[in-house]
């Protein structure tokens, strides 16, 4: 077995775990959580796709076209539920239908999808997560919440996504950068899944820290 499929299978078995906890505390989780609740189980679907589709045509590109794009929307979405001022909440939705076009566009033409990688929509897409984090943490400063900030689910999801979309975005430029260096480039390519372990670890404790702050305010 490959220290690929390893990674990957230590990937799956991160985002079950995840995956559980948010379904087991569904009931408790404000709308936003919930959407991430989803967003980690079609992560899971993915994932295991990927592993599939590199055992039988030899890449994951197709499905990392989809990732991408599906990523893009469910994490949008829950920052459409967590900002109060009604010009963000539409500058997302209208994100949302601009990155759609412009991912079709990419896997039909720029980046054929049965061999190329979405990184040009990935740039696109993490910048744009990274601005919407910004402007959550600037929500938060000037309409603080009652509950320490450690306790937030809101801050843990912020967090995990400003994590996930800089390094991310570093990744794919060290990629770049050391495509011709095969010892590096590899370790770069391993960067990834370091990344995303965090990343999951992170939104975990987002789900469950929304869980107790939901079951506090409904035990008063």
């Amino acid at each position: 077995m490959s220290f690929y499929v390893i990674v990957s299978y230590g990937y799956l078995l991160m985002l079950l775990i995840v995956a559980t906890t948010g379904i087991a505390c569904y009931k408790k989780l404000g709308i936003s959580f919930k959407i991430l609740t989803i967003a980690t189980i079609i992560s899971m679907i993915t994932a295991l796709l990927a592993i599939v589709s590199v055992k039988v045509i030899k890449t994951n590109a197709p499905v990392l076209h989809v990732e991408a794009l599906s990523e893009y929307i469910f994490y949008s979405l829950i920052y459409y539920h967590l900002f109060n001022g009604r010009g963000v909440k539409n500058g997302i939705i209208l994100s949302i239908i601009i990155v759609s076009v412009l991912s079709v566009i990419n896997a039909l033409i720029w980046q054929p999808f049965t061999s190329e990688f979405p990184t040009y929509m990935n740039l696109v897409t993490l910048a744009s997560l990274a601005v919407f984090s910004l402007l959550l943490f600037r929500q938060m400063l000037l309409c603080p919440s009652k509950t320490p900030i450690l306790k937030q689910g809101v801050f843990w999801y912020n967090t995990a996504i400003i994590f996930y979309s800089t390094t991310l975005f570093l990744q794919i430029g060290l990629s770049n950068v050391f495509k011709k260096n095969a010892g590096v480039d590899a370790l770069v390519f391993y960067l990834w899944f370091v990344i995303l372990y965090i990343f999951t670890i992170l939104t975990g404790i987002a789900i469950v820290a929304d869980s107790k702050e939901n079951r506090k305010v409904h035990a008063i």
